[in-house]
């Protein structure tokens, strides 16, 4: 169970830590060119760009990150689940002789 609540934290921090660092690169990107994010965002009326720009960057880096640590979690199960099934295999073949 100890595994189940550590690999949720994992997935939970990679999540809000892809949250923070997408709204950050959005609203630099906004300060550098707000063009490009009306073009791209069209936010409505007088809406700050920067803000605007920092939560759409804050829901991309949420699924991004979500997606990337979910993916490595999966390739570490599949590497634990190979892991010991070889080592079963080894184990069963010495004993069966």
């Amino acid at each position: 169970m100890g595994a189940v609540i550590k690999s949720f934290l994992c997935v939970l921090v990679a999540a809000l830590s892809s949250a923070v660092l997408g709204g950050l690169f959005a609203s630099v990107v906004a300060l550098v060119s707000p063009e490009f994010v009306r073009g791209l965002f069209t936010p409505e009326g007088s809406e700050s760009v920067v803000r605007y720009a920092a939560a759409v960057g804050m829901i991309w880096g949420l699924f991004l990150g979500t997606g990337v640590m979910g993916f490595v979690l999966l390739v570490a199960a599949l590497y634990r689940l190979a892991k010991a099934l070889e080592a079963r295999r080894s184990g069963g073949g010495a004993s069966g002789q």
